[in-house]
């Protein structure tokens, strides 16, 4: 990259990257609204489930355990190169803020991948019973946040690869690392109630 378009992140003023800044309490305050719906979601899957003789409903397979085990197993570790990132930053490492969230990146898209793999095999659609319709509500909520948050990421890496970000100019790397936490940390609760409660209410 030539002296023309290279960011000189290092002339900029500090600013906190910590509780102190408002965006930080935006974010937090997202994941606690986000949070609710996703609790409304699980108790809703519960709450359809009351009525009926069999959940899910006879004639449906109980959900694989393979390719969704492999998947969380796959979105679980890409909070790693995304907390790579983050402390990289913090120390003034581009290398690591860099590649971090091109790894964190890689690895959202693979969990997506797997995930619609696995959706376009099931014998049931979301019209098809309250089974369904919730399972689907619940997969497609979490997915578009996954593909929300690879976006922004995609944003935050291009900023990074130009030299945007330092020690002193950290803040949109930490609020996205919250919040990229938050959608994997979500998802355990979530693939819980999808692939073992069939198991375990039966």
């Amino acid at each position: 990259m030539n002296a023309e378009t290279r960011f000189d992140a290092g002339e900029l003023p500090r600013l906190p990257a910590d509780y102190r800044a408002p965006l930080w309490w935006g974010i937090v305050g997202l994941i606690l609204v986000e949070s609710v719906v996703f609790a409304t979601l699980i108790t809703s899957y519960f709450y359809l489930g009351i009525d009926q003789p069999e959940w899910p409903p006879a004639g449906t397979k109980t959900p694989d355990l393979v390719k969704p085990t492999l998947g969380t197993l796959v979105l679980m570790a890409s909070s790693l190169p995304m907390h790579w990132a983050d402390r990289g930053i913090t120390r003034g490492d581009q290398t690591a803020l860099r590649w971090g969230l091109l790894l964190s990146i890689a690895l959202a898209v693979t969990f997506l991948v797997l995930k619609y793999i696995e959706y376009s095999e099931m014998g049931y659609r979301w019209y098809t019973h309250s089974y369904g319709s919730i399972s689907w509500a619940i997969i497609g909520f979490h997915s578009t946040h996954v593909v929300a948050l690879i976006l922004k990421t995609v944003v935050v890496s291009a900023l990074a690869w130009i030299g945007y970000f330092s020690e002193r100019r950290s803040l949109a790397v930490k609020v996205n690392g919250i919040y990229w936490h938050f959608v994997v940390a979500v998802w355990i609760p979530l693939y819980a109630t999808l692939y073992w409660m069939p198991r375990v209410l039966k």
